[in-house]
């Protein structure tokens, strides 16, 4: 039987050297290597550590060595959080692609009062409307949608000139040829609406940034986006402080109602003793302008407009009225497109009626939810009669009313003189006065009738006197017949 094969002999047994630790032939650089680094720190440091007294002080330069690097990597990562956590120091890809934040939680402050910021979120241009939408202007470049063809593109932070793109699709180009001087253009934001009447369209260079960023005037800058050509059409439209239907303005303050644009002038009492009223009647004048904003024409006749005092009560438009005294009379005809006219609506009110104001409405139709309302001042003239002569009468002097004139430089008084003696009584110009503080006179510019005025027994003479307007803030006298009344306006003191 032949010898069994020891592993030595076999050629194809992989048997395990003897060092069963398993360590490659590369394994005994690093090794030599270690062994190199600790005999020369052995030579170096051996005697001093191997010595008592050299102990202490290698162990403290150790520390002191372990200290430096700590604070180095603490330094270090300071520095690092703070970069990665400074909103003002990103890097050229974290500021590209960081979005612009533009919500309605914006906030502004003005003296430390939180005041909201009107973002804008639909555009109308006559009877088209976009919806707006804040996008990312990088330089002169709009990264906007093309193909949203009912959406407006708002440039975010510019919240006094708003600056808003329009794609320049066929149908988008059409609307801004289209614009005019004067036409409107709404913009409904969180807070409300805002108009705007444009003023000029022009074109700027597709680099002209300063242009469109100007925020130092209230307006709408208006932008076709992707002409191309190195240029941009734009629309200025001013901001205008157009008052909203159905909520009260003041006189002056134009009104938009859609097709047509009002504004109440100034207003007027004409007593009614002087029109041929009845007692206790006056007529109530509204001067007016009404634009005609739209395309196509508009029926005037078709206008409403009433009046009504402070506790509701309503009183007509009264065509009579509207062109007594001198009033214009009111709307009629056909008002063509663009054009304004001036008017006048006229009210029978009563004598009584209270103040110190009243509303004037105004409409396109009686039917029309759409009305501007204006706040009409009320103040009549206050009239306090002196205590009764001594001497028995000769007349018996009664005053309807004492009003400034329309222009503002008269004095009229309007009243009635009944004969109370026997005989004729003649009336001239000794007989009626008008004298203020100091005994001051005031001339008579006219008298209706005129003087002389021959009043038969028991007769009774309505009369209108113009003086000069009393340019003082005291009560005037005004003396008929021997017959004296105390005039003064509401402000003043009468006593």
């Amino acid at each position: 039987m032949a010898p069994s094969a020891t592993p030595q002999d076999d050629p194809d047994d992989w048997g395990l050297p003897e060092d069963t630790a398993g360590r490659w032939e590369s394994d005994a650089a690093p090794d030599n290597a270690r062994k190199a680094r600790a005999s020369a720190l052995n030579a170096a440091f051996g005697p001093l550590w191997n010595d008592p007294r050299g102990r202490p002080l290698l162990l403290v330069s150790g520390l002191a060595l372990l200290g430096i690097c700590a604070l180095s990597c603490f330094i270090l990562s300071l520095v690092l959080l703070s970069e990665r956590e400074n909103p003002f120091l990103p890097g050229p890809e974290v500021a590209e692609e960081t979005p612009i934040p533009i919500t309605d939680t914006l906030i502004v402050r003005v003296n430390d009062t939180i005041q909201p910021v009107p973002i804008p979120n639909r555009l109308n241009i006559g009877s088209n409307t976009y919806r707006v939408i804040p996008i990312r202007v990088q330089g002169t470049r709009w990264e906007y949608d093309p193909g949203a063809q009912r959406t407006a593109f708002w440039a975010p932070g510019t919240l006094v000139n708003y600056v808003i793109g329009l794609h320049a699709s066929p149908e988008n180009r059409e609307i801004v040829d289209a614009l005019r001087p004067g036409d409107l253009i709404t913009l409904d934001t969180n807070l409300g609406t805002q108009r705007y009447r444009v003023a000029q369209q022009a074109t700027i260079r597709d680099d002209d940034v300063s242009t469109l960023l100007e925020q130092n005037s209230p307006r709408l800058t208006l932008v076709l986006l992707g002409e191309g050509g190195g240029q941009r059409r734009i629309v200025l439209a001013p901001f205008t402080d157009e008052s909203t239907p159905n909520q009260l303005t003041a006189v002056g303050t134009p009104i938009n109602l859609g097709d047509a644009r009002v504004r109440a002038i100034t207003q007027r009492l004409v007593p009614g003793s002087a029109v041929g009223l009845p007692p206790g009647k006056n007529y109530l004048q509204v001067d007016f302008e009404v634009t005609n904003v739209v395309t196509r024409i508009l029926d005037a006749s078709q206008f409403f407009s009433e009046i009504a005092d402070i506790t509701g009560v309503v009183f007509p438009l009264s065509r009579e009225a509207s062109a007594a005294a001198g009033g214009r009379g009111f709307t009629q005809g056909a008002l063509q497109p663009g054009e304004t006219v001036t008017a006048t609506a006229g009210f029978e009110v009563p004598s009584t009626l209270p103040g110190p104001s009243l509303e004037w409405r105004f409409a396109l139709d009686n039917a029309s939810p759409y009305i501007a309302r204006v706040a009409i001042p009320y103040r009549p003239i206050a009239l306090l009669p002196t205590p009764a002569p001594t001497n028995a009468p000769i007349a018996d002097v009664t005053i309807t009313s004492a009003q400034i004139s329309p222009e503002g430089n008269e004095l009229r008084i309007v009243g009635n003189v009944r004969n109370l003696t026997n005989q004729f009584l003649s009336g001239s110009l000794r007989d009626v006065s008008l004298s203020g503080p100091g005994g001051q006179l005031y001339p008579l510019n006219s008298s209706l009738p005129a003087f002389p005025w021959n009043i038969t027994p028991g007769e009774t003479l309505v009369f209108q006197l113009s003086f000069a307007r009393p340019q003082t803030s005291q009560p005037v006298i005004f003396t008929l017949f021997g017959q004296s009344y105390r005039i003064c306006e509401p402000a003043q003191p009468c006593d």
